[in-house]
């Protein structure tokens, strides 16, 4: 790893030690030619070497463009405050391209920021490859561009409910690029990694525009097969007699299994174990135990049933935005499609009360829920009695 550049503060050497190694500038790269027709400017990039080539196609160009930000700003510092990013945002993403590189870009320096040969190299390339961006995007030709809006969401929430709905969403409203992130980890939303995040913890970060979007409810789960084969538990005292599938990652609440299963030896009861929500509702769906699961599972598929063990979960579902004063357009719209998608009146699973799922039939089979679901119940709900 290239961890040991200017752009991380715990060890200021670059990457072999040659952090005392002096560049003159100017001297790195020559001056890109320029060959112009009547009417026309052409950018020529500058030659660099197939090894250097071929690395660059695993760059990242905002990577590559927030480098370029924060060399040209002269210390990190500097270049946090030009691009509203976090300090350990820009050192993190950097240090993603000398990963790829296999080189540092820079020493540290009481001045500021001191480019390596590599780093010096690399910043003029960039360069080149801004102004022909610049270039094609002023061309009259060239299609508008679509916003583009990226959404952080848990993985369950993104896979099994806010997917289907993004279809018709965005072709609804064309003009946008949506990028919708499933992962249980937490965004930083702050240091402009998204630009909304949908997770269970209020973030600490009193800057964050924070929307309470509604609840999310749980309880335990079983595949009919799985009760047939092991029986039903009545209460939390029969967990001994059954498979346990748990699933560990961030924002599951892994702190409340002891009361879940009623005992402090809760690893025990255990026997699956999965970072990944999509696979821990498979496992439960198939048989491998009782797990808890959103009561929303019951409308992806009738193949899991709901335990009444006394076991009720309730977990709010916040939006987070990174403040400024007017969101762009369609920050703003998804804004509106998510309150809609998270409305309780509407969709039940969501109310700030528990309902029970045997409630959900109404919701369940209208037609603005069951079609979101085909998917999911083509391959799920066939059980083989």
């Amino acid at each position: 790893m290239a961890a040991n550049s200017a752009f991380n503060r715990r060890r200021p050497r670059g990457l072999n030690g040659a952090c005392k190694k002096k560049v003159a500038s100017g001297r790195n790269i020559p001056p890109p030619t320029s060959k112009a027709e009547p009417g026309k400017t052409r950018l020529v990039p500058p030659k660099v070497t197939k090894s250097l080539a071929e690395k660059l196609k695993r760059i990242d160009w905002q990577d590559l463009e927030l480098f370029l930000d924060v060399a040209e700003a002269g210390s990190v510092r500097a270049g946090a405050a030009a691009t509203r990013h976090s300090i350990g945002t820009i050192r993190r993403r950097i240090a993603r391209i000398e990963d790829k590189l296999g080189e540092s870009l820079a020493d540290r320096d009481p001045l500021g920021l001191k480019l390596t040969p590599t780093g010096s190299r690399l910043l003029s390339i960039a360069r080149e490859m801004q102004q022909l961006r610049h270039s094609l995007e002023s061309d009259e030709r060239a299609a508008p561009r679509r916003e583009r809006v990226r959404i952080a969401v848990t993985e369950g929430l993104g896979t099994y409910w806010l997917m289907p709905r993004l279809v018709e969403f965005q072709s609804d409203h064309p003009e946008l690029d949506i990028v919708l992130i499933c992962d249980m980890r937490r965004s930083d939303v702050a240091g402009g990694e998204t630009d909304i995040a949908i997770q269970l913890d209020q973030p600490q970060d009193a800057r964050m525009f924070v929307e309470r979007l509604g609840c999310l409810h749980l309880m335990p789960f079983a595949s009919d097969r799985y009760l047939r084969e092991n029986g039903t538990p009545k209460t939390v005292d029969e967990w001994p007699n059954h498979r346990i599938v748990w699933q560990e990652a961030d924002q599951v609440a892994s702190h409340l299994l002891p009361y879940i299963l009623g005992t402090s030896a809760a690893d025990d009861l255990i026997a699956l174990r999965t970072n990944s929500s999509s696979a821990h509702f498979r496992a439960i769906a198939t048989g491998g135990g009782i797990g808890i699961l959103p009561t929303y599972a019951r409308a992806v598929s009738r193949r899991v049933r709901p335990l009444d063990v006394g076991v009720h979960l309730r977990r709010e579902i916040f939006c987070i935005v990174r403040p400024k004063s007017t969101p762009s357009p369609g920050v703003q719209l998804a804004l509106a499609w998510l309150r809609e998608s998270f409305d309780g009146a509407r969709f039940p699973w969501y109310d700030d009360k528990f309902i029970h799922p045997q409630q959900f039939e109404d919701a369940i089979s209208s037609s603005n829920v069951i079609s979101l679901f085909e998917g999911f119940i083509d391959t799920l709900d066939v059980d083989d009695n």
